[in-house]
């Protein structure tokens, strides 16, 4: 009783205690496997990578293509209207060509690779099978001595370590099988569908300085000049980009009279919007965007007279010249109105070159 007591024991702690499930050792970002059925434990490379695209059938039919030629395993594919999930087995030597692919049928979101280690359970699964083929030799040869009840017992033991044994061999055929293959999960989702699919806000610190130039369509003489110039402070807080304006314009060519606007205290926030179809500024250099600024200007005249405040919104389009991740050096003109009954005399086009940097 006490020798069948100690297999008893042995059996629940060697399927108890297998070892862990293999840890990440290097890792360009961390990710969750999105699916609730684990296929990829066998797996010591999984990729995650999200596609968001305008032309949902064409990037669709190229990526079912691809994984129809390429992929080793389909594990599983999930299709809702305009949205693809696939989880899928590659030879690793094939994701260059999923990422080639997959730039170019839209805007790549995630793009994640994670390496595991399955060393420590190749070790861990091989010293349970020893141990399992070396606890049935030893069942077997009690069995034979066994009577009665006992006999009974030591089969039941028996049949428990065989279908042990068989799940670990299955295990270690399965990492065996993936040697060079990558698990891809992969989701390609219609931008127009499912506008906020990955849309997340990313908040930078990036103040800056910013040149303008207003040249005014109707000037009048006496009351304005020509052309208005001066310097802004420009503080960008989202990657978006939104940012806020803060400065003043002075006149090009200063004329005499208590009414004449000698200065433009300018207070203004804005949003620039990249186009879907010219690159979605990730470009390093001249990405398109069009911008809108909002806000207002205090309105100084050269005697003296009161102050007004008068509300101001200008629409316009811009180029970023430089785009790295710790500057940025862009350009955009745009039209600037007034919203007051004295937009015509204030009204004209504006020019703005800022200079930003991480801070």
């Amino acid at each position: 009783m006490k020798f069948l007591t100690t297999h008893l024991l042995t059996l629940l702690l060697t399927g108890v205690l297998l070892p862990a499930a293999a840890q990440p050792t290097s890792s360009f970002k961390s990710s969750k496997p999105q699916s609730t059925e684990r296929y990829d434990t066998g797996y010591d490379t999984r990729k995650h990578i999200t596609i968001a695209v305008t032309r949902y059938t064409e990037a669709h039919a190229a990526l079912t293509g691809f994984i129809r030629a390429r992929a080793l395993r389909l594990h599983k594919q999930e299709e809702a209207p305009e949205q693809l999930i696939a989880d899928f087995g590659l030879a690793t030597g094939d994701l260059a060509r999923l990422d080639s692919l997959a730039g170019a049928l839209g805007m790549v979101l995630e793009n994640n690779l994670n390496t595991y280690d399955l060393t420590p359970q190749q070790q861990n699964l091989r010293a349970e099978e020893q141990s399992l083929t070396q606890q049935l030799t030893g069942l077997n040869e009690d069995l034979g001595a066994a009577t009665g009840k006992e006999k009974k017992d030591f089969r039941a033991q028996i049949d428990i370590a065989k279908n042990r044994l068989l799940v670990v061999r299955e295990q270690m055929a399965d990492l065996a099988g993936h040697t060079g293959q990558t698990y891809v999960t992969l989701r390609l989702f219609d931008e127009v569908s499912f506008p906020t699919g990955n849309h997340r806000v990313s908040f930078v610190n990036m103040p800056g300085v910013e040149y303008g130039m207003l040249r005014l369509d109707n000037p009048q003489s006496g009351l304005t000049s020509q052309a208005y110039q001066g310097y802004a402070i420009k503080y960008l807080f989202t990657r978006g980009k939104s940012y806020l304006n803060l400065g003043v314009y002075k006149p090009q060519i200063k004329q005499e009279g208590a009414k004449f606007v000698d200065e433009l205290f300018i207070i203004n926030f804005g949003q620039d919007f990249y186009p879907r179809n010219f690159g979605r500024g990730r470009r390093r250099y001249l990405n398109l965007y069009s911008s809108y600024q909002m806000g207002g200007f205090i309105l100084n005249r050269q005697g003296g007279e009161k102050n007004e405040f008068i509300p101001n919104l200008n629409l316009g389009l811009g180029v970023e010249l430089l785009k790295t991740r710790h500057i940025l050096i862009d350009t955009k003109g745009s039209y600037f109105i007034p919203l007051h009954q004295k937009s015509r005399e204030l009204r004209g086009l504006l020019g703005q070159a800022s200079f930003n940097f991480v801070f």
